[in-house]
């Protein structure tokens, strides 16, 4: 398969900006969106100590509203809808891990770039009004006011945190310890022991806080999954492939593949790498990979490494990867016949997005229901064109009859896989991310 020069891409994402789908099409975050929507009862309230206590435990007791948000190998992940106060600092996002009925770990995130920058853009009633280099002017400005703004934020959260942290521990000394298989995803991080639970702290000293507590003294030094560390590659290669889906009309599916919303972020590309990742069994998310990826606080993927975090994350699931120019249709059912998806960035068009949503039901109404004919001049001009927007999708199964590839998008709403015709998904497809055994 041909590689890419990554120079090449490189350039290519600064020349688009890396967008994704344009702001103003963008969806609402279906996790932080509806936590802040929310308006819980919890939020703001102190529940340092009541979460910090299930965590062991069936998990029973814990206050709220929590939305399912899938499954990582044998564990189930969930949140929950409300913002409370942990260590005297408000949370971003609560997440939850149980694992055999039991709440196995807990991990709170204090403060994000990516939902704080989300999409920088003008106000929309200056945009107008001004010059080009008026407008680039006005940008500078209020973005070196945001990044000042965030930096405060930070430093602040960050000494609230850990100092809260240490009180909790009672003045025991934190252990610094790197987690991760490949260069480019290794995280350092501290962890203290309390009561037989380890608190691990995340902080990279300008994008992200985080903090996970365990259920174990000695967890994993690994993004891997804990019940798949002790399989060799081939192994949970081979479970992946045994749980592909063949279904009765023909369609093969991995089933097991859940979106990851984006929201109002720049992190299409992201996001689905964190969708193929959850999915491969890795605990990797798209906040940790802006962050490893060297993304800028600037509302923008401009100038990151996203190229090596695809590498990287192939690699710490014992995979290789190859960057492709062309999508080879065959190439790509083969690999998904294996149970590895295939991550595209894609040439997008509103347009087209309406069409496979009205498909999509169509489809579940008229079993016999057929995209148009790729062969019609008439259908070929309305695909998305070079001029057209980069977007990021993860490709999860196929028809080969049909001659159709199911997708997934990190969009709110889009939880169940749309249909393109093979024909156009090659023809829009700008670079394909193929995971290799």
């Amino acid at each position: 398969m041909q590689r890419v020069a990554p120079l090449k891409i490189v350039f290519l994402i600064l020349l688009t900006g890396w967008v994704g789908v344009p702001s103003a099409q963008a969806l609402p975050n279906a996790v932080l969106g509806a936590v802040r929507r929310e308006r819980s009862p919890l939020d703001g309230t102190d529940l340092t100590s009541v979460l910090f206590g299930q965590v062991g435990t069936a998990g029973t007791g814990l206050p709220g509203r929590w939305q399912d948000e899938g499954t990582l190998a044998d564990a189930r992940i969930s949140h929950l809808l409300a913002r409370p106060t942990i260590f005297g600092e408000d949370v971003e996002l609560v997440r939850a891990l149980h694992r055999g009925g039991m709440l196995e770990s807990l991990e709170f995130t204090f403060v994000d770039a990516g939902s704080y920058f989300g999409y920088f853009k003008l106000p929309p009633d200056t945009s107008n009004a001004l010059s080009r280099r008026q407008q680039q002017a006005l940008m500078e400005q209020l973005l070196a006011t945001k990044q000042v703004e965030f930096q405060k934020r930070y430093a602040t959260a960050s000494t609230t945190v850990r100092d809260g942290i240490v009180a909790l521990a009672k003045g025991s000394r934190p252990k610094r310890v790197k987690i991760g298989r490949t260069r480019a995803l290794r995280a350092e991080v501290e962890e203290w022991r309390h009561q037989g639970h380890t608190i691990r702290l995340l902080a990279d000293g300008r994008r992200l806080i985080r903090v996970s507590v365990f259920n174990s003294p000695a967890p994993g030094r690994a993004w891997l999954d804990a019940s798949l560390q002790d399989l060799d590659d081939r192994t949970r290669l081979d479970q992946l492939a045994a749980q592909v889906s063949h279904e009765a009309d023909g369609t093969v599916l991995l089933p097991s593949l859940r979106p990851i919303p984006q929201g109002y972020q720049p992190y299409c590309g992201l996001n689905t790498l964190a969708m193929a990742a959850r999915y491969l069994g890795l605990h990797l998310d798209e906040d940790w990979l802006a962050v490893a990826g060297g993304f800028q606080n600037t509302g923008s993927a401009a100038g990151s490494d996203i190229l090596g975090l695809y590498q990287a994350v192939a690699a710490e699931a014992g995979l290789g990867m190859a960057r492709e120019t062309k999508l080879n249709i065959g190439a790509v059912q083969n690999t998904l016949s294996k149970g590895l998806p295939v991550v595209v960035w894609r040439r997008f068009s509103q347009e087209r997005d309406h069409l496979h949503s009205r498909f999509a039901d169509q489809l579940r109404r008229e079993p016999g229901a057929k995209l148009p004919t790729p062969s019609a001049e008439s259908e070929r001009t309305t695909w998305p064109d070079q001029t057209a927007p980069l977007h990021a999708s993860v490709i999860v199964g196929y028809h080969a009859a049909r001659g159709e590839f199911l997708f997934l998008e990190s969009w709110t709403g889009f939880d169940q896989p749309r249909r393109m015709t093979t024909a156009e998904m090659a023809a829009t497809t700008s670079r394909a991310f193929v995971f290799e055994r």
